[in-house]
């Protein structure tokens, strides 16, 4: 799977695909998918490079905004078209993805060659945005060995302020802010929930739109699961 992995990114890069990984994979446990964001415009390039080197693909629509999945010789390719937070991507922010390249950082893990900054930020705002609790993602237990000791400063930096303020708004910063350090300062527990759900609380809190488009992306997509929609990948023609 490592191979495959390498080869596939070595493709993008080769071929001047934008893509920014949204969080480490870590090959020393099973790899279930990659989760990206590429830049829509690179979408049919990538389909074509990809078609071009023998590599068997099929899809299916993703359950969420702003997304597809690419069966890709059997790596499931989790695209994301912009950065989005949320169950099923409700929150879309229309800003540009840092783009880069990816790195080995230790024999095993694999990130987005990007500043510790931008890749604490996207990181953070993944585990506790788009799951119940942390330990959901397969990456917490690299998030906690990587943050438990030096999450105050990136907790500080201006990029994760930034979007901090794009998710949440100014007015919420300060309450958003507070919520990680208490989690921070108490260990990082893998099994807590509160956090999350007040997080996502906050998300949505006096902004009825996107509260509106939750629940109606609930309701959407349960029922296109419901008639077996996600059921099977299909053939790229």
């Amino acid at each position: 799977m490592k191979k495959k992995i390498d080869y596939f990114f070595s493709l993008l890069d080769d071929n001047a695909i934008r893509y920014y990984l949204l969080r480490p994979i870590d090959f020393s446990d099973i790899i279930k998918d990659i989760d990206f964001v590429l830049c829509k415009e690179d979408y049919s390039k990538l389909i074509e490079v990809l078609c071009n080197n023998d590599v068997k693909l099929k899809y299916k629509p993703s359950n969420a905004n702003s997304s597809i999945q690419l069966l890709a010789d059997e790596l499931l390719l989790d695209i994301k078209f912009d950065i989005c937070f949320l169950p099923r991507k409700s929150l879309v922010i229309r800003k540009e993805a840092p783009y880069a390249s990816v790195k080995y950082i230790s024999e095993y893990i694999l990130v987005p060659d990007v500043s510790e900054e931008r890749l604490f930020t996207f990181w953070t705002f993944h585990l506790f945005l788009d799951k119940d609790m942390p330990k959901e993602s397969s990456t917490f237990e690299i998030y906690k060995k990587f943050y438990q000791k030096k999450w105050k400063h990136y907790l500080a930096s201006d990029f994760f302020n930034e979007w901090t303020i794009l998710i949440f708004n100014e007015q919420k910063r300060k309450t958003v802010k507070q919520l990680f350090e208490h989690y921070f300062i108490e260990g990082l527990k893998s099994d807590e929930v509160e956090i999350n759900r007040r997080l996502k609380s906050l998300v949505l809190e006096k902004e009825m739109q996107l509260k509106l488009k939750y629940l109606f992306d609930k309701i959407k997509y349960g029922v296109f699961r419901r008639l077996g929609r996600y059921d099977n990948y299909r053939a790229i023609k």
